[in-house]
């Protein structure tokens, strides 16, 4: 049982890992495109005429790679104040009940989400057809998915072992 847990954990820490790089390097591409064609707009009055596309493809890369990372910590919404009033035992029960919901409907968008990359055309500028960009839908969501399976697992060991993970 603990060799498994430690699988998991460290399949866990791969994804969030793989997550933060390739959201970094998303964002890091999006800054410097922004700033060279800011750059060539004032002092040439000429900017790069793709610069705006592929910073949105960019922007929807790194916003759901971040809510990956977001569900793979624990960070998704909830209102705290009123959670940590609550005994660890119904803090449990509604942690596990929440990631269940969410597991649901990941899993219930994602046919859709298949149906909708193969309708989709070429973007205007780029003329990158926008099922490659599109495709970090349905892999979000099986990260966000991992993630929220990876968390019932991770809150069952801490609440049933007293938080002393390395027992399990």
């Amino acid at each position: 049982m603990k060799k498994l847990y430690r699988l998991l954990s460290n399949i866990n820490t791969v994804l969030e890992k793989a997550e933060t790089f390739v959201g970094s390097a998303c964002l890091g591409v999006l800054f410097v495109v922004m700033i060279v064609n800011a750059a060539l707009r004032y002092l040439f009055r000429s900017g790069l005429n793709w610069s705006d596309e592929l910073n949105g493809f960019l922007f929807v890369w790194f916003g759901l790679l971040a809510a990956a990372y977001s569900m793979s910590r624990n960070n998704h919404l909830n209102i705290t104040a009123v959670i940590n009033l609550f005994p660890a035992g119904l803090k449990y029960a509604l942690a596990t009940v929440m990631n269940c919901i969410m597991i649901v409907m990941f899993v219930i968008y994602m046919p859709a989400l298949g149906k909708l990359l193969n309708t989709l055309p070429k973007s205007n500028v780029m003329r990158v057809p926008l099922k490659y960009v599109y495709y970090i839908l349905p892999l979000c969501f099986g990260l966000m998915t991992w993630h929220c399976v990876f968390n019932i697992i991770r809150d069952s060991v801490r609440f049933f072992t007293g938080g002393k993970e390395e027992q399990v």
